[in-house]
């Protein structure tokens, strides 16, 4: 019991900063909450298409999440790489980018 009230404490503060915001041009919302060291995570929706979508990043850039499409992704920011499970790759950043 003790290990749950002291997580539930752990998570507290990033619970009570999440942000709320609303596209009124696509209808998305997203909810933003910071995570404890750093990052946040950010789950968005579109309650006119049901759609919804997640993306949690680090403080170093490294993002992953899942599309509208329930496909999964990564992002590493040193490298600029890119994997989707829907099979979509890229690699190299800027003009050197290159997806297949």
């Amino acid at each position: 019991v003790m290990k749950r009230v002291f997580a539930a404490l752990l998570l507290l503060p990033a619970v009570a900063s999440a942000q709320f915001t609303y596209d009124p041009q696509t209808g998305n919302s997203y909810v933003t909450t910071p995570s404890y060291g750093g990052g946040a995570r950010v789950r968005g929706y579109n309650l006119g298409t049901g759609s919804n979508w997640n993306t949690t990043g680090q403080p170093n850039g490294d993002m992953r999440g899942m599309d509208a499409d329930g496909n999964t992704w990564r992002y590493n920011n040193s490298s600029g790489s890119y994997m989707n499970s829907n099979g979509t790759i890229c690699t190299g950043k800027g003009v050197f980018r290159n997806c297949y």
